[in-house]
């Protein structure tokens, strides 16, 4: 499959435009050998999935994580709440496990595509799990590592040909910098069979 094709078919699935966020990464997701999954995206982002999509390229994750900083730091804090985090905690060690895992492309995706603040707020709608099964069938990653108890949970009911890695925890909470970048370096040793 081309990345012209592929970027076809995703349209198809989740239309254009669409505020479903079903993946990032810096380039072609057909060059990602590792998915990094969770139960969906947490921070709500105003802004078109495929505003980020380059034709030829893949997907600019540099220009979606500015777009990312921009409105995280826009937003009302919530009540009680004195300050937030540039980055949060699940965003940092999504980042140690990509610099973990160097020299091997990672896909940051889900098991649902759309965003919710909480995911106990994620409506049934919402809850399609197609566009994660697209990625699956058109990537074949070798490596999927999840993390959280609901996605693994949501993993084990399908049927993946690649290594499932679980994670201890969400990447939120409970999780350092040295074990987020140990993950990844599980995954790339993983990918090269050792």
């Amino acid at each position: 499959m081309t990345l012209d094709e592929f970027e076809l078919k995703l349209a198809e699935l989740i239309g254009r435009p669409t505020e479903l966020r079903p993946f990032i990464c810096e380039g072609s997701p057909l060059a990602c050998e590792v998915f990094l999954v969770g139960f969906n995206p947490a921070t709500v982002i105003q802004a078109d999935f495929w505003q980020f999509w380059r034709p030829g390229y893949g997907y600019d994750k540099t220009a979606w994580f500015q777009r990312y900083l921009d409105e995280r730091a826009a937003k009302p804090l919530k009540s009680g709440r004195t300050r937030r985090q540039k980055v949060s905690a699940t965003r940092r060690n999504i980042e140690n496990f990509v610099e973990g895992a160097a020299g091997v492309r990672v896909l940051e995706t889900n098991i649902y595509a759309a965003a919710s603040d909480d995911m106990k707020v994620l409506d049934p709608a919402s809850r399609e799990v197609a566009p994660f099964r697209f990625l699956l069938d058109r990537i074949r990653p070798k490596v999927v590592v999840v993390h959280g108890k609901p996605a693994v949970e949501a993993i084990a009911r399908l049927d993946i040909a690649a290594k499932v890695i679980a994670a201890d925890h969400h990447f939120s909470r409970k999780t350092s910098k040295e074990a987020a970048r140990g993950y990844g370096a599980m995954a790339a040793k993983e990918c090269r069979g050792r």
